[in-house]
């Protein structure tokens, strides 16, 4: 099928950049709109292959660089910056702005919304907030991540750094305090093995200068901030009812090797949701959709999508 790649670019609420956004469109009839945030450390292109898989069957996919990634910088030096505070509030206030573009591009057409790893977080407070929205017919939480103790200290610590160093201090040490025990479980070929069990797709990803990138001081209290946000009670109770479908790799550290997407599916249906889905992958890892096996994942998130807008 021909495929259509448009491209967008409007202010960040954030203040520091203007938002790169694409959307690849179908060239024949469009049964809904997928609408992506991606992960921390990464860009929108390394979604370009799902993104085709998903545009041949129907459904257009629309993706912009969160503020502090890939295009969505004034230069490299703030990649990891989203601003002084607030950044991760201006992560879905960027994705609704899309919305809006996508509302108007493909009236009357459903959107599905999809966030991977800290694309689940703002994923997950784009919902709380918008979930309402008629257009809106179900969320997709990928890689997303369970409570964390360790948040509040990280959020401390990333303020006391802020004010020692500066807020666009890359540090180490939080890096390694928040990430360091990912590969733990994996052969160690690599700082990043944790991501995948595929070897090309985690050398890719070393390879690209837009991944893997150190977070500021700012960045990292973002991070935590929304993910404390998103694991509190009233964000369960609050959250509108919508098709849910929670996945993830059983060997994914983020979500804590399952247990942690189990812990968000207990807490969905204890608060009352009653379309929760929950699909978690053996033998793969982080990256579900760079996995060997990704096509499996490609079509199981295809199946349930279309189950969910007809």
């Amino acid at each position: 099928m021909n495929l259509t790649v448009k491209e967008y670019s409007f202010p960040s609420k954030s203040g520091v950049a203007d938002i790169y956004a694409k959307c690849t469109v179908p060239a024949g009839e469009i049964k809904a709109v997928f609408q992506i945030a991606h992960g921390m450390a990464e860009h929108c292109n390394r979604y370009d292959d799902f993104a085709s898989f998903l545009a041949n069957a129907g459904i257009a996919v629309a993706i912009s660089d969160h503020a502090g990634h890939g295009k969505s910088v004034t230069d490299d030096d703030n990649l990891g910056y989203f601003g002084e505070s607030g950044g991760w509030d201006a992560f879905v206030d960027d994705h609704r702005t899309l919305t809006e573009i996508i509302k108007k591009e493909f009236p009357d057409v459903p959107v599905v919304f999809f966030g991977h790893s800290m694309g689940s977080f703002v994923a997950r407070e784009y919902i709380l907030r918008y979930g309402t929205d008629e257009r809106i017919k179900a969320a997709i939480f990928c890689g997303t991540s369970g409570k964390n103790p360790a948040s509040g200290i990280a959020i401390h610590l990333a303020d006391a750094i802020m004010k020692i160093k500066g807020s666009k201090h890359r540090s180490e040490f939080i890096n390694k305090m928040a990430f360091g025990p990912y590969n733990k479980k994996c052969e160690g070929r690599t700082p990043f093995d944790w991501l995948s069990t595929d070897t090309k797709q985690v050398d890719k990803y070393i390879a690209d200068k837009y991944c893997g990138f150190l977070f500021t001081a700012a960045g990292y209290k973002d991070l935590f901030t929304i993910l404390t946000k998103v694991s509190a009670k009233d964000w369960y109770t609050k959250l509108p009812q919508l098709p849910i479908l929670l996945t993830a790799g059983e060997d994914d550290p983020v979500g804590n090797y399952g247990k942690g997407i189990k812990q968000v599916h207990n807490d969905l249906v204890a608060a009352g949701k009653k379309d929760v889905t929950v699909k978690i992958y053996a033998g793969m890892r982080h990256e579900i959709l760079n996995e060997v096996e990704n096509k499996k994942v490609y079509e199981d998130i295809l199946a349930w999508t279309l189950s969910k807008i007809k």
